[in-house]
């Protein structure tokens, strides 16, 4: 790839966001069959500082910055939809603006169920498997402790993931998922963004943020098994303490691994989240293939019409 720029990205409601070092770009489906695009500056506090790209601290701010663009697409496909549902008679006759009371509301919802996911999704799969392994009897091995915590957090994982993936509007946030993945493996293997050549990739990504979320738990898992089995509190706040730690280091190894994709160990180590992506991602439809290249089309283009980026590290970011 030209400038060795890496493009990431995450699926939205009847969409697609991608991004680059500095820009990144929200493509939604409009009920009519509109495509429609949005590109904006990554907010200047993830490209202002050279230290946020430093090695170990990438990873966190990439988290971050993750978040951050995440729930802004999300938040802007989620207007869209409730503009086409007001078209269409299924909402009330408020209008949906950029900037009127309705985007605040939004925002507002956004934002609440993103901290309330976190909050559930940190007491289910950080604390709950730890408390869940101290009260089985008979295993006096701190090892084994922390062998089978880690083990019970990876199925937790697994299996909420499986039960979402029943849902109706879970499988198509799914497809855009496997869609930003083929429009980037099509990027990245020929240097075209196109639909048909996009059609002909692979649905899996080391970069892909399940690799990464499997990733640290593989890795939480073994910094753990290194303090041994103290009391429930201390454990507990240990387990918190080595969450932005896990992530740095996580971070490291699946850039390593979407960097040198052709070292059959380094793809070895992060396997078992390749192969999670199986559950994350459905097969697209080409018009589901053909939002995410527009959305990867936009963002390409503000690149180069701007002077040249430093290059950064980011996430191919789950749905």
């Amino acid at each position: 790839m030209s400038d060795n720029i890496s493009y990431g990205g995450q699926a939205v409601i009847e969409g697609v966001m991608m991004r680059s070092p500095r820009f990144f770009s929200v493509a939604c489906r409009r009920q009519n069959g509109e495509i429609v695009v949005r590109t904006e500056p990554v907010p200047a506090f993830f490209t202002r500082y050279a230290w946020a790209r430093w090695p170990l601290m990438r990873g966190v701010f990439a988290l971050a910055d993750a978040m951050v663009l995440g729930m802004k697409a999300l938040l802007w496909s989620a207007n869209i939809a409730a503009q086409d549902d007001r078209e269409a008679g299924k909402a009330s006759d408020t209008p949906v603006t950029s900037g009127g009371r309705t985007d605040t509301v939004s925002g507002l919802v956004v934002s609440g169920s993103v901290f309330v996911g976190m909050g559930i999704g940190v007491a289910l799969f950080v604390l709950t498997p730890s408390l869940i392994i101290g009260w089985v009897p008979g295993i006096a091995n701190p090892l084994w402790r922390n062998l089978l915590e880690g083990g019970l957090r990876v199925l937790l994982f697994l299996g909420y993931i499986q039960l979402i993936s029943r849902m109706a509007h879970v499988k198509r946030l799914f497809g855009y998922h496997g869609a930003e993945h083929k429009a980037i493996n099509g990027l990245e293997a020929t240097g075209v963004v196109d639909v048909e050549v996009a059609a002909r990739q692979s649905l899996i990504h080391p970069r892909c943020g399940t690799n990464f979320v499997l990733t640290v738990l593989m890795v939480k898992m073994l910094l753990a098994s290194c303090f041994g089995w103290p009391a429930p509190l201390v454990r507990l706040l240990i387990r918190l303490a080595m969450l932005p730690v896990t992530a740095a280091l996580a971070f490291e190894v699946i850039r390593l691994a979407g960097k040198y994709r052709d070292l059959k160990w380094l793809q070895a180590i992060v396997a078992p989240g390749l192969w999670t992506q199986r559950l994350t991602t459905r097969e697209p439809d080409p018009s589901m293939i053909e939002v995410a290249v527009a959305s990867l089309q936009s963002v390409m283009d503000r690149e180069q019409e701007s002077p040249k980026a430093t290059a950064s590290s980011h996430l191919s970011a789950v749905s």
